[in-house]
C-alpha cells in the first residue's frame, strides 16, 4: 500500500512539474508577443501614427488580459495612458493611468508606480485640476525623495511650481523653482537650468504691489540669465521666448526702445523657427509696445500681422490681436471699425469661455471630489480582473490566496490613507480658497473691460444717436447700457469703494426689496473701519449670496439682516420664514450654495452657524473677527 502511495505521489510530482515547466514555456512565448506589440505601439507613437499606436498597444494589452499577467497589463495600461495624454485625451489618459498604478502599487513597482503619479500630475494640470495635479507630484516626489532621485526631485519641483504659478501662488511658486534650480545646476543640465530661470523670471513679472517696479528688474535679470544659458545651449526656442519676456518686461518699466529692440529680435527668430502661434505673440507685444509710444500706425500694423500669424495658430492671440485693434481706432477716431473689431473679440472671446466651460471651472472642487476614486478599490478591481475564474482547482486556491493577500493590502493601504486624509483635506481647502479669490479678481477684470470698453462705446454710440434724433436707437442703445452696468455691477459691487461697506450692503437689500416681494428689515452697525479691502468684498460677497440663497430657494415672505459688532468679532444674523431644509442632507449633497458659502467664511477665519428646519425658517450666523488680515 505504502509503495503505491510513493509511487502516486511520484507520478503526481512528475505531472506538476511538466504541467509548470509547460506554463513557463508558454508564458516566455506570451511574455515575447505582448512586448512585442507594446514596442511597435510606442514606435507608432513617436511618429504621430495614432491609429496604428492605438491598435497594437490594445492589442498587446487583450493578450496580457488573456494570461493574467499583471505586469504587463499595467504596461499597457500605461502606455494607453501615454497614447491619450498625446491625442491631448487627457480624462481618458487619467483613466487609463489609474488602472495602472493601482497594479503596480499591488507589485509594489516603485519605478513604474512613481512614473503613474507623475504622468497622473501631468495630465490633471493639462485640465486644470490643479489640486489633484498637486497630489500626484507630491506623491512622485515622495518616492523620487527616497530613493535619491536627483533629476526625479528637481522634475517634479518644478511641475509643482508650475501649478503654483498658475493657481496663483507666487510665494511657493518661487520657492519650488529655486530649489529645483539649484538640484539643475549640481547636475549641469541646461534644459532644466533654463526652464527654472523663464519660470523664476515669469513669476516676478506676475507679481504685484508697490514694490512692482523692483520686482520686473528682478524677472528682466532671471530671464536675462536665462538668455545666456539658451543662446550657448543653442536652445533656439528657448532663447526667441526669454527675448519676448524681455520686451515685454521692459514695455512695464516704459523703456519703450529696449522693449522694442528684444521683441523684434525674437520675433525674428519664432517666424524661422515657423513657430507662428508664438509670433503672433510677440506681434501683440510690439503693436502694445508702439501704442504705449502713441504711434498708432504701427501699432495698427502689427496687431494686423498678429491676426494673420495666429489664424489656425493660437486663437488667444487672434482674439487680443482683435481687442488691440479695437483700443487703436477708438484712439484714432474710427469708431465704427472700433466697434467692429470689438464684436470680433467677443465673437472669439464667447467661443472660448462659453458658459458651460465657466461653469466647469467654477466646479471644479466638486468635480474634483465627486471624481475621485478610492485607490484601494481600483486595486482590487483591477486584480480581480485579472484571475481567470474558469483555471483548474489548483490556480482556484491561488484566487483565494490572492484575494486574501489583496485584503491585507487594502487594510495596508486604507491605514496610510489615514495618515494622509489631513494633508489632502487642508490642500484641498487651500485650493477652495484659491479659486474663489481667482474668481474674484476674473469678476474684477471682467467688470471693468466692460465698464471701460463696452460702457464706453455704447454711451458714444447713445450720443451720436441723441446728435441725429434717433430716438428709437437712443432708447434702445440706453436700455443696453443699464444691462452692461448692471451685469458688471453684479460682477464687483464698484460702489464698495465709494460707499463702503455698510451702505453697499444697506443698498443691495434696498434692490433685493424693490425687485423682488419679500419684506426687508435691517439693522446694520457701521462697520467699514473694521475690515481690511479684500475682506470687505469677501463679506459682501458672503451676505449677496445667503439673501441670494433666500430669494431663490425659501420661498420666504420676509427677511431680518442684523449686523453687529460684540467686542472682537462681527456678528451677523441672516434669517428668513421661508420653508427651510436640512442642513445635513444639504452637506452630504455637497452643495455649490452652501459650499461656497463656508468657503468664504473660511478665508476669513470666521465661524458659521446654520439653523433650519422644514417649515420653519433659517438662520444664517456668522461670526467674523475684526481685522484677521494684516
Amino acid at each position: 500500500m505504502n509503495k503505491v502511495l510513493v509511487y502516486l505521489l511520484f507520478f503526481l510530482f512528475l505531472n506538476t512539474s511538466y504541467a509548470q515547466e509547460e506554463k513557463k514555456s508558454l508564458e516566455s512565448q506570451s511574455n515575447s508577443l505582448v512586448k512585442n506589440y507594446y514596442f511597435k505601439g510606442l514606435d507608432f507613437l513617436s511618429k504621430n501614427n495614432f491609429d496604428e499606436a492605438f491598435k497594437s498597444i490594445s492589442s498587446g494589452l487583450e493578450a496580457s488580459k488573456k494570461t493574467n499577467q499583471k505586469d504587463l497589463m499595467a504596461f499597457g495600461y500605461l502606455h494607453l495612458g501615454g497614447y491619450f495624454y498625446q491625442k491631448k485625451n487627457y480624462q481618458i489618459a487619467i483613466e487609463n493611468l489609474k488602472k495602472s498604478l493601482a497594479i503596480f502599487i499591488y507589485l509594489k513597482n516603485e519605478k513604474e508606480t512613481y512614473n503613474c503619479y507623475f504622468k497622473l500630475g501631468r495630465s490633471y494640470y493639462r485640465i486644470s485640476e490643479f489640486d489633484a495635479s498637486l497630489v500626484n507630484h507630491f506623491k512622485a516626489l515622495e518616492i523620487a525623495e527616497r530613493i535619491n532621485n536627483e533629476k526625479e526631485i528637481a522634475e517634479n519641483l518644478g511641475r509643482i511650481g508650475e501649478v503654483y504659478l498658475l493657481t496663483p501662488d507666487l510665494i511657493k511658486a518661487q520657492i519650488n523653482f529655486k530649489k529645483a534650480l539649484k538640484i539643475y545646476e549640481r547636475l549641469g543640465d541646461e534644459q532644466g537650468i533654463v526652464g527654472c530661470f523663464t519660470n523664476l523670471g515669469a513669476s516676478y513679472q506676475k507679481q504685484g504691489g508697490p514694490n512692482k517696479k523692483e520686482l520686473i528688474i528682478k524677472a528682466i535679470d532671471y530671464f536675462k540669465q536665462g538668455l545666456v544659458r539658451a543662446k550657448k545651449a543653442n536652445l533656439q526656442r528657448n532663447e526667441s521666448i526669454f527675448l519676448g519676456n524681455i520686451g515685454s518686461s521692459y514695455r512695464s518699466l516704459d523703456k519703450y526702445d529696449e522693449s522694442l529692440e528684444f521683441l523684434f529680435r525674437a520675433l525674428k527668430i519664432k517666424v524661422k523657427l515657423k513657430n507662428y502661434g508664438s509670433a503672433a505673440h510677440s506681434c501683440n507685444d510690439i503693436s502694445e509696445t508702439y501704442s504705449a509710444m502713441n504711434n498708432l500706425v504701427k501699432a495698427k500694423e502689427f496687431a494686423l500681422k498678429a491676426i494673420e500669424y495666429s489664424k489656425g495658430f493660437n486663437i488667444h492671440q487672434e482674439r487680443f490681436g482683435y481687442y488691440l485693434l479695437s483700443k487703436i481706432e477708438y484712439k484714432t477716431g474710427n469708431f465704427k471699425s472700433s466697434h467692429g473689431h470689438l464684436k470680433r473679440y467677443h465673437q472669439i472671446h464667447d467661443s472660448l469661455f462659453s458658459l458651460q466651460k465657466m461653469a466647469k471651472i467654477n466646479d471644479l472642487q466638486i468635480q474634483y471630489e465627486t471624481e475621485k476614486k478610492n485607490l484601494t478599490i481600483e486595486a482590487q478591481e483591477s486584480n480581480i480582473a485579472l484571475l481567470d475564474s474558469k483555471n483548474s482547482i489548483k490556480n482556484q486556491w491561488l484566487l483565494f490566496g490572492g484575494l486574501g493577500l489583496l485584503s491585507i493590502f487594502a487594510f495596508i493601504t486604507l491605514q496610510k490613507s489615514k495618515n494622509t486624509a489631513k494633508k489632502e483635506k487642508l490642500l484641498q481647502e487651500k485650493f477652495s480658497q484659491d479659486l474663489l479669490i481667482s474668481q474674484e479678481e476674473e469678476r474684477t477684470r471682467i467688470a471693468r473691460e466692460l465698464h471701460d470698453s463696452v460702457g464706453q462705446q455704447l454711451t458714444l454710440i447713445k450720443r451720436k444717436s441723441q446728435n441725429i434724433e434717433q430716438q428709437e436707437i437712443t432708447k434702445m442703445t440706453n436700455k443696453a447700457l443699464e444691462e452692461v452696468r448692471s451685469i458688471s455691477r453684479n460682477l464687483y459691487p464698484a460702489l464698495l469703494k465709494q460707499l463702503g461697506l455698510k451702505e453697499s450692503i444697506e443698498q443691495l437689500i434696498n434692490e433685493y426689496d424693490e425687485q423682488t416681494e419679500l419684506f426687508f428689515s435691517m439693522d446694520i452697525d457701521l462697520i467699514d473701519e473694521y475690515f481690511t479691502e479684500n475682506t470687505s468684498l469677501n463679506f459682501y460677497r458672503l451676505v449677496q449670496e445667503c439673501l441670494t440663497n433666500i430669494v431663490k430657494h425659501a420661498k420666504a415672505k420676509s427677511v431680518t439682516v442684523n449686523i453687529k459688532k460684540e467686542d472682537k468679532s462681527i456678528i451677523t444674523l441672516i434669517s428668513d420664514n421661508g420653508k427651510g431644509f436640512d442642513v445635513d442632507k444639504n452637506k452630504k449633497k455637497n452643495s455649490l450654495g452652501l459650499k461656497t458659502i463656508f468657503e468664504r467664511i473660511k478665508i476669513m477665519n470666521g465661524n458659521l452657524s446654520i439653523n433650519s428646519k422644514i417649515n420653519n425658517g433659517t438662520n444664517f450666523i456668522f461670526s467674523i473677527p475684526i481685522k484677521n488680515e494684516s
